[in-house]
């Protein structure tokens, strides 16, 4: 891709260093050799897709510049992922989804669990990803602990149900001496479903298992293993994945899109479609964008 930077707006936050560079989508590509995409609050929210996320993915697409959907989206398999956001108006394909949900068969293989009992908080794809390295997903019964508690999604019938006796479950597991491995696909903790409108997601579940925990047995209490944005586990496999350092992560969340990327070392933009207002940008002390764009569309 061309080299060469466009004029750009420079803002100033309050009492930061940092400068961020305001921008519109056509000029940022131009200074990077390819992009990273969140899909809530950039591409899509509940309601469909965002202005300019089709004509975007599309121009990416017909240029050649590698791109890829990086999403802490555990609900969804890459292929349903693509699906969806094609009915939607947005062209990507299965390759092009690096969803959190991709970590999870890695992370219970690295800890010896590729044939562990699992419970997951989820879809049914959130429990493929379990399934496809031949681990057993079980439901939590507080008598008979599982070895390892994924938490990927709030898509759950009985949630608050399934909430009671993984915490009891765990609680079990800890009389017994025998602590379950404790996963978080997506740390979320809202998402954008439409404009001033959001809702729960996973991560405010497994902050609230957390607390429990904390309450009941203090410093013996365990934490959950992070793998989505912000984990480097997720930006690394993007990077790699991707095959280039020279690359932008967009995304609406600070503390998410934009520390994960400052965390590895490669430039952000904060896009202002989903959870952060510009106000709350510009007020970023220690986690600052390179980037602000107002959206994808190109008015």
């Amino acid at each position: 891709m061309p080299t060469a930077e466009s004029p750009v707006s420079v803002i100033r936050p309050p009492a930061a260093e940092s400068i961020i560079h305001e921008l519109t989508f056509p000029e940022l590509r131009r200074r990077h050799e390819a992009v990273l995409f969140d899909a809530y609050g950039v591409l899509v929210n509940a309601s469909g897709a965002l202005p300019g996320a089709g004509a975007t993915i599309a121009d990416m697409r017909r240029d050649g510049q590698p791109f890829l959907v990086v999403t802490n989206d555990a609900s969804r398999s890459p292929r349903r992922a693509a699906e969806r956001l094609s009915r939607l108006g947005i062209p990507v394909e299965p390759e092009h989804v690096l969803s959190s949900g991709m970590m999870v068969g890695p992370a219970l293989q690295a800890h010896g669990l590729a044939e562990g009992r699992i419970v997951v908080l989820g879809t049914d794809d959130s429990a493929q990803y379990v399934r496809d390295i031949g681990a057993t997903v079980v439901d939590p019964v507080p008598d008979d602990p599982a070895d390892a508690v994924v938490i990927a999604d709030e898509g759950s019938i009985d949630l608050i149900d399934s909430l009671d006796d993984i915490l009891s479950m765990i609680l079990e597991a800890h009389h017994r001496g025998r602590m379950p491995r404790l996963i978080l696909a997506n740390p979320d903790l809202i998402y954008p479903s439409g404009v001033r409108r959001f809702g729960f997601t996973a991560g405010s579940f497994a902050h609230l298992v957390e607390k429990a925990l904390h309450l009941l047995l203090h410093e013996e209490a365990p934490t959950f293993e992070v793998l989505g944005k912000p984990s480097p586990v997720h930006f690394n496999a993007a990077i790699e994945l991707i095959g280039t350092r020279d690359v932008v992560m967009l995304g609406d969340t600070l503390h998410t899109d934009i520390a994960g990327a400052q965390g590895v070392g490669i430039a952000s933009a904060i896009v202002l479609t989903g959870v952060t207002t510009r106000a709350t940008a510009l007020a970023a002390r220690e986690v600052v964008p390179t980037y602000l764009l107002e959206g994808l569309a190109q008015a």
